[in-house]
């Protein structure tokens, strides 16, 4: 049976975006204006272009608005699922997974928001909230664009940490139980 947890809506991210957008357009908008009803031919081509950057601008910014609302952990009876905003995928076998306990990172400005590294070891996907730590047997290898990091702990900050983390604790037991029987 699946079960889903999902990222906090990482508001502090998506209201100043949409913020700035709206800004941007208002002020291409007044500034291109004059040149739109008033301007010769040239400056009419002139502020098509500039209207055309201004939508590939409103554009990008909408991708990533939806891009962020993108995440969430599924738990599975074989693996671990992680979406986080759309551009980073893990999938991490029950069977590797040796514990599962809350974290508190430090520093708490670096790991508490977006995605984050320390190359080395551990990958913290959160869009605040507190901490769940996986801890890996053995490293798996995760690509996170352009690297590739061998990684033995992951740091997973989704709405429901107690929940999550206790689903997850069960998981495990439950995978571990089943190996148990069928190699007995």
């Amino acid at each position: 049976m699946e079960k889903r947890f999902n990222f906090a809506d990482a508001f502090w991210f998506r209201v100043p975006l949409k913020a700035l957008v709206l800004v941007v357009a208002v002020f291409a908008f007044l500034s291109l204006y004059p040149t739109l009803t008033n301007g010769t031919a040239s400056d009419h081509e002139h502020a098509l272009f500039g209207l055309t950057v201004l939508g590939g601008f409103m554009l990008t910014a909408t991708i990533f608005t939806v891009a962020i609302n993108d995440s969430h952990v599924e738990v599975d009876d074989e693996h671990v699922h992680i979406r986080f905003e759309a551009f980073f995928t893990a999938r991490i076998a029950l069977a590797n997974i040796v514990g599962v306990r809350s974290v508190d990172p430090h520093p708490r400005w670096r790991y508490r928001f977006g995605l984050a590294t320390n190359f080395e070891d551990r990958i913290s996907c959160s869009h605040g909230g507190s901490m769940v730590e996986i801890e890996l047997a053995q490293p798996q290898l995760t690509r996170l664009w352009p690297r590739v990091l061998p990684v033995t702990r992951f740091w997973i900050a989704v709405r429901d940490d107690r929940a999550f983390a206790l689903e997850l604790q069960r998981a495990v037991a439950r995978h571990a139980n089943m190996n148990r029987a069928r190699a007995a």
